[in-house]
């Protein structure tokens, strides 16, 4: 009896994102998840290099289906498949779309723009406030930034395990139309390579204690958990 118990307490705690490590997530850390959570529920998009616009259904059939015709590579994709110009995107448009639906918009910068600027100009023209380099006071509503891929956090676990969602090309792609992930559990200081930054929008930013600057914001929650979904999208029938 007392071993069932323990068992089935593991099982709420690990099927639980947050539920071990923080409370309710900050009315924006939440519009941000729902924005992303909203976009991989109900859009057929593919991951294009350089994509930046969701199209209507047809135009978003004419990509995923000529992608699946031709199988270009990730960076030839527009070159094989132009109709992909209509509905395609890339994780960097992804990321600023998300934010964009959240109420939080700011203007659109490339993954590499996020690791050559320096903090002050992040800050003035983007809104964006880089936290660190490493793990250590992650949030989720955060964006991971490596070498050529940017990701966003929608849970944390532990001090390098966290929930994101991005947009990707990568080999969990079963098929053209599912460019929009969510994976569980990744390691945050090694999902993409080596972690680079960690770049937090200035109004999140506002909500927070950390350690090196332990007179800003107030502190607040930083998980709440979410139904639980597999890496490839449901059926719609």
């Amino acid at each position: 009896m007392l071993r069932g118990y323990f068992n089935i307490m593991f099982l709420l705690i690990y099927l639980s994102p947050g539920l071990a490590f923080g409370g309710e997530l900050s009315s924006l850390q939440a519009k941000i998840r729902t924005a992303g959570d909203d976009m991989l529920e109900t859009l057929e998009v593919s991951y294009v290099y350089g994509g930046a616009k969701v199209g209507d259904t047809k135009t978003c059939d004419q990509c995923n289906s000529c992608l699946e015709d031709r199988r270009p590579a990730p960076k030839q994709r527009f070159l094989e498949c132009p109709t992909c110009g209509s509905c395609s995107l890339d994780c960097s448009h992804f990321t600023q779309m998300v934010f964009t639906k959240a109420g939080l918009a700011f203007p659109y910068i490339t993954t590499s723009q996020m690791l050559d600027l320096a903090p002050d100009a992040l800050a003035k023209k983007y809104h964006l406030r880089q936290v660190g380099t490493t793990v250590g006071h992650i949030i989720p509503g955060d964006m991971l930034v490596y070498r050529g891929h940017v990701v966003i956090v929608e849970a944390v676990h532990d001090r390098d395990s966290a929930d994101i969602i991005h947009a990707t090309g990568g080999k969990d792609i079963k098929e053209p139309g599912q460019g929009i992930q969510r994976e569980r559990f990744v390691r945050m200081s090694s999902f993409r390579g080596e972690l680079q930054k960690v770049i937090r929008h200035a109004r999140l930013d506002n909500l927070f204690v950390t350690e090196s600057d332990p007179n800003k914001g107030s502190a607040r929650g930083v998980n709440a958990p979410f139904k639980l979904r597999p890496v490839e999208k449901k059926l719609v029938e």
